[in-house]
């Protein structure tokens, strides 16, 4: 079983990463971890990804770390999700941002209405 975890450091995510190890220890899965920076340099979306890796490392689960750049992050999820055939879409209800606290949400409720793929939201 393939889990793309969409990850962008909130707590929300770290939720859904952690969901998704479990789900990947159950079922002999591998996770790939996907940052999709858009206003972050490339050292903070590593330090992003290193930071979901420690944990994944510890848990001992098999995974990848991606990064792709898109304004449009929704689209780039589910892009990645089709180019690696995964079989599950895991990401937290909200992300990162309180300056578009207004929007928040809005990626994983547009994940949720476009993939073709099932998506675990994690609150």
């Amino acid at each position: 079983m393939k889990i793309l975890v969409a990850y962008d450091g909130s707590a929300y995510a770290r939720k859904a990463l952690d969901e998704a190890i479990d789900i990947a220890q159950k079922f002999n899965g591998r996770l790939i971890i996907l940052h999709v920076g858009w206003d972050v340099s490339e050292n903070e979306s590593r330090r992003i990804l290193l930071e979901a890796e420690g944990v994944v490392k510890e848990k001992k689960v098999k995974h990848t770390l991606r990064t792709e750049w898109s304004e449009y992050t929704p689209r780039r999820i589910i892009r990645v999700a089709m180019d690696e055939a995964v079989d599950l879409i895991a990401i937290g209800s909200r992300g990162l941002g309180a300056k578009k606290g207004w929007i928040l949400g809005s990626v994983s409720s547009r994940v949720v209405e476009e993939s073709p793929v099932p998506v675990l939201v994690v609150k």
